[in-house]
């Protein structure tokens, strides 16, 4: 009896490693759907505040009052998230009926918007549209998975944002400038005029979102195009005297240090700069004990979490207590106690020590996916990671709600990071050489036939 050596039918083991991805060129239809759903969310997302500042007059703004706008842009704001969800649907059911994609990336992206809707229903009170919205738009990337590097266009659009808001200032100052700033220049202000809030509410708001804006712009291929785009957010966030954009553009200027320094090892040094921000989020308000620290946000943190006790920890105070005691809030502390000013802080008082720790899971996934990314599209995704963690200590910069604000400026991004899904074959192995989202339909029907 002849012996023979069992066979492996296993695939390769390149095919089941989690290589880092190099993607295939993708068809213009592709390319076109990627970049039309991230200016639509981005347009649903700014159009409020360009809405509010080209019809209210910001001397009568109160911070901390929600001021009302108008029907139509209403409901054009919804329409800017419901139609990608259609769209999301559709082709979802491509994507599960032809192409596997990898689950576990969409459910850790969910996770902290799961535990937010079930904890809410635990209670006993009615799930809020705006904290299921966000999930929709996560599966919808998950499906469509648009690569990191279409995010450009969002440096674009803020380098946009940016110029036009400046320009405006020696023409509409007013729509430009807070009122309590307009007529002689603040302490705070670096440039010695009025404080830039440009399309915002506030200049913190103005700052903030250019902020997150700011690591995008290292996404382009060409340098002149990275530094022009660069150089009119950083201006205008100078502009804004936002002390926590700048703390955001500071850690930018880090990162592309690094980037030119550190060569062999550039991953696990930015994993490292990440760790140490995402611990000075919990740290910095868990140790603070001078209420006037960081303009007054001691006694924010200090109010905060004495709120805290037994299992409240845990489980947190439930996703609407900010809104439901924000008068307590504004008389114990000022107007500007809306929210907890540090997303560890926000987020413990709403959602307990859990949200937290998931928050804390989708931004390590996330940093896990971005190490396998090209070069590019790697150090692009880990410096508006460690923008985003840096701004979070010192602001609520972390959004759970859609419509917002900020949505397009924080959660589309990460979401675009977090969802980035390998490749799976009919057999369950992930197949290097791109994620779903960069073939064509035709493609995946031939490789299926096959």
């Amino acid at each position: 009896m002849t012996l023979t050596a069992p066979v492996d039918r296993r695939p390769p083991a390149r095919t089941r490693l989690d290589a880092r991805v190099v993607a295939p060129e993708r068809t213009a239809m592709a390319r076109a759907a990627s970049y039309a759903l991230l200016l639509l969310f981005w347009g649903a997302s700014a159009s409020l505040s360009i809405a509010q500042t080209l019809t209210m007059s910001r001397r009568v703004a109160v911070e901390g009052v929600k001021t009302a706008i108008s029907q139509p842009v209403v409901e054009a704001w919804y329409v800017g998230f419901l139609v990608p969800a259609i769209i999301a649907l559709l082709v979802l059911l491509f994507r599960v009926v032809f192409v596997r994609n990898d689950l576990v990336p969409l459910l850790v992206a969910l996770t902290p918007w799961i535990w937010i809707n079930l904890n809410e229903f635990m209670r006993g009170n009615v799930v809020p549209e705006q904290t299921i919205l966000p999930m929709g738009v996560a599966l919808t990337f998950w499906a469509i998975q648009p690569r990191v590097t279409d995010l450009k266009i969002y440096a674009v659009l803020g380098a946009i944002l940016a110029a036009v808001s400046m320009a405006l200032t020696s023409s509409a100052p007013t729509l430009m400038y807070m009122p309590q700033s307009f007529d002689e220049a603040t302490e705070k202000s670096i440039t010695g005029l009025p404080l830039l809030a440009g399309f915002f509410s506030h200049p913190n708001a103005n700052g903030l979102f250019l902020a997150l804006a700011l690591p995008l712009t290292c996404l382009f291929s060409h340098w002149y195009l990275r530094w022009a785009t660069a150089g009119v957010i950083l201006t205008a966030i100078v502009w804004s005297a936002s002390r926590t954009a700048l703390f955001g553009a500071a850690v930018w200027v880090v990162v592309m240090l690094l980037t030119v320094v550190v060569r062999r090892h550039l991953t696990r040094v930015l994993g490292v700069v990440l760790a140490a921000l995402i611990v000075a989020v919990v740290l910095v308000p868990s140790t603070t004990t001078d209420p006037e620290a960081y303009t007054e946000r001691g006694s924010i943190w200090q109010f905060n979490l004495a709120q805290l006790g037994g299992l409240h920890w845990l489980y947190g105070l439930g996703h609407s207590w900010y809104t439901d005691n924000y008068p307590m809030l504004k008389s114990a502390l000022s107007s500007a106690a809306g929210h907890g000013h540090n997303v560890f802080v926000t987020y413990t008082v709403t959602g307990g020590l859990i949200l937290v720790a998931l928050i804390g899971l989708v931004v390590v996934f996330s940093a896990r996916i971005a190490s396998r990314l090209p070069d590019r599209e790697r150090v692009g995704a880990f410096a508006f990671l460690c923008v985003l963690v840096s701004v979070s200590i010192t602001e609520s910069a972390w959004r759970v709600e859609a419509p917002d604000t900020l949505f397009a400026a924080m959660l589309v991004p990460m979401f675009v990071i977090a969802t980035q899904s390998p490749r799976v074959a009919p057999d369950g192995t992930r197949v290097p050489g791109g994620s779903t989202g960069e073939f064509s339909a035709a493609s995946e029907l031939r490789r299926h036939r096959r």
